[in-house]
């Protein structure tokens, strides 16, 4: 079947390419092997669907449909922490280290498009010290902190409608993600090469404490969809592609292909617990078991059974 061709998005609504956001989820939770305090909340439904990212292929329209070779990288990253913004400098310097050679005539080489000039200065100026100039891949900008005020925040700054980062597809080195070019072809995880919201995606993780009904306080984590609201409402977007049938045909669920990433996110020991259930939860659904009710045990998501059976997004 033919994906369906994506059309613009309603105010923030998915596409006509997309399933709606609101549909039944499976949720399996627990606590922290190492910290009974600590519950992990995960959404079963998504970590079993077979999404897989689409970039650089047909079923990537990108959420700006001018700057498809951007993907949905058109805004840039911002950081999350201190360390979030070290590895970017780590892997910023390597790049400079150990630049891509010009693969023919008339290739600059490097890994950076985009690379701005004052590169080389901002890292001679900050060995010299003690000043510490901002990163000229860096800008400021405002995002909402808990309390719903806004606050200083720093992400990566945009060239053309696009993150500084991201190569497009007239160079010669091929579009995509600077940093994770460089660290593939330098056989580094590229959870350890990009800012924390690029690996991160499709996955979202939040975190908040609770006070329990016995008074304790606990940290509950819970790993969900990055789904369009995810990114604060995303009514700008005329695409997004976690509800898109279209990137549902991976065949590998989820938890699977993302393993590196959900280590990452909870910990060895959280995701030996997750694996084992999803695991059950697999058999289960391959003996097409049924609970006492009648229902199915698993709450598939819509946009794999649409990519499976292939479905309209809209009929799911």
């Amino acid at each position: 079947m033919n994906p369906p061709q994506p059309a613009p998005g309603r105010g923030g609504r998915p596409s006509a390419a997309e399933i709606a956001e609101d549909h039944p989820r499976e949720w399996f939770e627990f606590a922290d092997p190492a910290d009974p305090e600590h519950l992990i909340s995960c959404d079963v439904t998504w970590l079993l669907s077979h999404y897989r990212c689409a970039f650089g292929t047909d079923a990537c329209p990108g959420i700006d449909p001018g700057r498809a070779d951007a993907g949905c990288c058109i805004h840039g990253a911002f950081l999350c922490d201190a360390e979030d913004r070290d590895r970017v400098v780590r892997v910023v310097a390597a790049m400079e280290d150990d630049p891509r050679p010009p693969a023919a005539p008339g290739d600059p080489g490097g890994w950076w498009q985009h690379r701005p000039g004052a590169v080389a200065d901002w890292f001679a100026e900050v060995a010299a010290g003690p000043a510490e100039p901002l990163e000229p891949w860096l800008e400021w900008d405002e995002l909402e902190n808990e309390e719903g005020e806004m606050e200083p925040a720093l992400r990566t700054a945009t060239v053309g409608g696009a993150c500084v980062f991201a190569n497009r597809a007239d160079w010669p080195g091929g579009r995509g993600c600077a940093l994770h070019q460089w660290a593939e072809a330098h056989g580094v995880d590229h959870v350890a090469a990009k800012p924390d919201v690029c690996w991160q995606v499709p996955l979202r993780r939040l975190q908040d404490w609770e006070t329990r009904p016995d008074g304790v306080e606990i940290l509950r984590t819970v790993i969900t969809e990055y789904d369009r609201r995810a990114w604060g409402g995303g009514a700008e977007f005329d695409w997004w592609c976690t509800g898109a049938p279209a990137t549902h045909g991976g065949g590998v669920p989820l938890w699977r292909s993302s393993e590196r990433e959900l280590r990452e996110l909870i910990g060895d020991d959280c995701f030996e617990v997750l694996a084992a259930h999803l695991r059950a939860r697999e058999a289960a659904a391959a003996g097409r078991a049924f609970g006492p009710s009648g229902y199915p045990l698993l709450a598939v998501h819509p946009a794999t059974r649409a990519a499976v059976e292939g479905l309209d997004p809209g009929a799911v």
